[in-house]
């Protein structure tokens, strides 16, 4: 112990003692200690944290799979027959979004809930901290009048009050009695109709029995036995789906189901990403490593005397590599404390910049095993940097060492070759960095090229569901609309108003089967498409353009022959070579609710619907007048900046129904940079850590560079005493900077060829190996070193002949 007190103080009084070379290397450490610091953080919170569900490895989803579409809402009655024949779960449910107009016991507002089906709270395996969960009876619409209030409804509307199970809440102008009350630890699945947690639960109220097949509105949700597998439960989902098949081929033909774990669903999309982000940060380390070790080397140079007087008075060479660990050691662990403190602020930043891409990104904290994985490679990057240093400068050349006027010794020669191998190293992995931040800037916008199919700009966007209870007719909903929109058009500063049931790039979806006459390919069989109600003057305010017959118009009212429009996919994969108008389409029925057949009188533009990079799927777009319904998303095109008129139009909601609420406010531009905001968030990181990589590399060409002219000024004296131009001066040493530069070039581009496959999943419109990027960025890269080298070359011309001439 006294000895490592004793090498520890002397590690100290040399850190002081070259405070330059110390500032340097703790700026190189703390940024790579502190960027791998916090994208481990997100790595953390995100890939190794588990949910905050009980043994949410064993919670997976149950999506429908038909006609590629693998991720289609379900029946009721599809839950009751998985139900009933299935031996791998505990139990399997189902679940919807649910966000009513929440009145009493405080303001009307807006509230996110949740429909859950009988079992869900099972599945999550959790229990009300007051009440009772709901009861089978429950989940029949009619009797479904009950909630189960969250944590946090609990405490903010209620006031936390042990009394509230049994009073009475309104949610959209119905009385629901409050019946339980869930503990905080309760946290909501996501579903696409709502971007915050649910607030509330109430039952489904779907009838298990007797629903239709083929209304497929849900979503389901399933608990592993103990015991069974994942490809196990999805082997007998697939028995169970091809049995439903031959017993109910109208509504089930083709129709599987794709089983998906709960982290996976949740999380798998992120983690191409995050592993990116996270092979790229530890670039950046090894590049600070290598900075910092060509730093030591450069250091021991000027202990060269030291270290043989220690070395002849009989210290080992065990026991100087100690002595010189111990000092790489304390610089990693100081490195380490302020990288810890950068990435306090690193997170920070990273959850702001994320917060659009995922809820996941928020609430990140730096936990004690993000606390232990800095410690981990700050004692990691101390001995990277560190030994082969130590190893260098404890084995010295005694009697060159101790000569007064020795120069280069055999030792120096070891040096400059691993100083100059460490710059190659930088170069290269600094080199593969900034070609994949390359990769990525091209992909985004080659994205942000595409057309979506319709204009974006001066797009205001907001949801609005009309209750039941108010509007408890389709004539009702169709009369609201369409004064909200004649009293919209009317504003000054509006072009046009619309309304649509599903909303580009807002997440919702609404796939349906489709049953089409004359089918050339498979007469009868259903076809998996996206249906969008909309009013006539919506393809006018989303500039969607018409590509043949005719638009939708207010004459295609309930007593109007059926009508739609079709996207350019459907027309060009029903019917190739053909004209689709006129052609019958017509959407599964019941006894309840028979549909008619409706005729195609115009085709429009394929739009995107999911992102930017994802293909249009066959779309098909009815007339509100002639398929009603009260959730419909308003979009309203205006003369300037959209979001100047959220009042005006707020303020004509109002006047037609003052207890009407809107929600889901935003510009189609906002939803739009939304879509891409994952390619963004990692563009953006990557890009600055490959400057940050190229920065470090710059100053470690400089650093070897520079250090080699003072090596060599004895040389380039007698050079210039012997009549060599500055040209000549410049030229030898820009030559030995550019020597060792393309040989790390030469290197990253091997190993970019490589690396670069592994991200072509976040990629778009152009190749892993894009020869252009490779090139550009190899000459830009190229370009900063010889800037690096050209500095000191200059300073070496400079340099007095007779000065020169006596350097020792």
């Amino acid at each position: 112990m006294s000895i490592l007190i004793q090498d520890l103080r002397f590690g100290i009084r040399m850190l002081f003692k070259s405070p330059g070379i110390t500032c340097v290397a703790l700026i190189s450490l703390a940024l790579g200690i502190g960027a791998n610091t916090a994208i481990f953080s997100v790595v953390n919170a995100i890939l190794l944290k588990s949910l905050p569900y009980t043994e949410p490895d064993r919670i997976v989803l149950a999506w429908g799979n038909i006609a590629g579409n693998n991720r289609s809402q379900v029946s009721a009655t599809d839950v009751a027959d998985w139900r009933s024949q299935n031996s791998a779960f505990e139990e399997v449910t189902t679940y919807q979004s649910y966000r009513p107009i929440m009145s009493g016991a405080g303001e009307a507002e807006r509230v996110p809930g949740m429909g859950v089906g009988d079992g869900y709270f099972k599945i999550m395996k959790i229990e009300p901290i007051l009440g009772r969960d709901f009861s089978p009876e429950e989940q029949v619409d009619g009797q479904d009048r009950v909630i189960i209030l969250g944590y946090g409804l609990w405490q903010h509307r209620f006031g936390g009050d042990p009394n509230v199970i049994g009073t009475s809440v309104m949610l959209s102008g119905r009385p629901h009695t409050i019946v339980g009350v869930m503990p905080s630890e309760l946290r909501s699945l996501p579903t696409t109709l709502i971007n915050a947690p649910a607030e509330f639960y109430r039952p489904v109220g779907e009838n298990y029995d007797n629903e239709e097949r083929s209304s497929r509105h849900l979503r389901a949700l399933a608990r592993l036995k103990s015991g069974v597998t994942l490809a196990k439960a999805q082997s007998e989902m697939n028995v169970i789906a091809g049995r439903l098949e031959e017993q109910h081929p109208r509504d089930n033909t083709g129709y599987g189901v794709r089983l998906i774990s709960l982290p996976e669903d949740t999380v798998g999309g992120l983690r191409p990403t995050l592993l990116l982000l996270f092979g790229a940060v530890g670039f950046v380390l090894l590049i600070a490593c290598a900075n910092v070790g060509n730093l030591l080397l450069a250091r021991s140079t000027a202990r060269q005397k030291e270290i043989a007087i220690r070395a002849a008075l009989g210290a080992g060479r065990t026991r100087l590599v100690r002595q010189f660990l111990t000092e790489s050691l304390l610089l990693a662990f100081l490195g380490g404390g302020l990288g810890l403190l950068l990435a306090l602020w690193g997170t920070g930043f990273i959850e702001s910049l994320g917060s659009r891409v995922t809820p996941l990104l928020s609430g990140i904290d730096l936990d004690s095993r993000v606390f232990g994985f800095t410690v981990g490679i700050s004692i990691l990057a101390g001995i990277v940097f560190g030994l082969a240093p130590a190893l260098h400068i404890s084995k010295p050349e005694l009697n060159e060492s101790l000569k007064e006027g020795g120069r280069t010794s055999g030792a120096d020669f070891g040096r400059n070759r691993l100083r100059s191998s460490l710059i190659v190293s930088e170069v290269a992995m600094a080199l593969v960095l900034l070609i994949c931040a390359g990769l990525l800037i091209q992909s985004l916008m080659r994205l942000r090229d595409i057309n979506p199919g319709f204009n974006p700009d001066d797009l205001l966007t907001m949801n609005v569901t009309l209750p039941s209870v108010k509007y408890p007719k389709d004539a009702s909903w169709i009369t609201f609309y369409d004064n909200l929109i004649n009293r919209l058009e009317a504003l000054p500063g509006v072009r046009a108003a619309g309304v649509t049931s599903v909303l580009p790039f807002s997440g919702n979806f609404d796939g349906r089967g489709l049953a089409v006459e004359d089918h050339p390919k498979a007469p009868g069989e259903e076809i998996d498409v996206d249906l969008y109600i909309t009013t006539p003057g919506y393809l006018r305010t989303m500039a969607i353009p018409l590509m043949k017959g005719r638009e939708l118009t207010e004459q295609d009212t309930v007593t109007a022959p059926m009508v739609a429009l079709i996207n350019e996919t459907m027309a060009r994969e029903l019917w190739p070579n053909q004209d689709p108008l006129g052609k019958r389409i017509k959407f599964p029925g019941s006894q309840k609710n028979p549909q008619p057949w409706r005729s195609i009188v115009g085709v429009v533009s394929d739009v995107n619907q999911f992102g930017l990079d994802k293909k249009p799927p066959m779309q098909i777009c009815l007339p509100e007048a002639q398929f009603p319904t009260s959730f419909m998303t308003l979009v309203v095109r205006t003369v300037a900046d959209p979001t100047t008129m959220m009042a005006s139009v707020r303020q004509e909601i109002r006047a037609i129904d003052p207890d009407q609420a809107v929600y889901g406010i935003a510009t189609m531009e906002q939803l739009l940079s939304d879509s891409i905001s994952l390619r963004r968030f990692s563009m953006l990181l990557l890009i600055i850590f490959a400057g940050v990589a190229l920065t470090l590399a710059a100053v470690g060409i400089y650093g070897v560079i520079s250090f080699s002219v003072t090596q060599r000024t004895h040389e380039i004296g007698i050079r210039m005493a012997l009549g060599a131009a500055r040209g000549d001066i410049i030229r030898l040493v820009v030559t030995h900077g550019m020597a060792l530069t393309l040989g790390g070039v030469a290197i990253g581009l091997i190993a970019a060829f490589g690396l670069t496959r592994l991200m072509t999943s976040l990629l778009f419109g152009i190749g892993a190996t894009d020869l252009l990027t490779f090139a550009v960025v190899s000459v830009a890269l190229a370009a900063v070193a010889l800037g690096a080298c050209f500095v000191p070359a200059r300073r070496a011309t400079k340099v007095d002949p007779m000065v020169a001439l006596r350097y020792e």
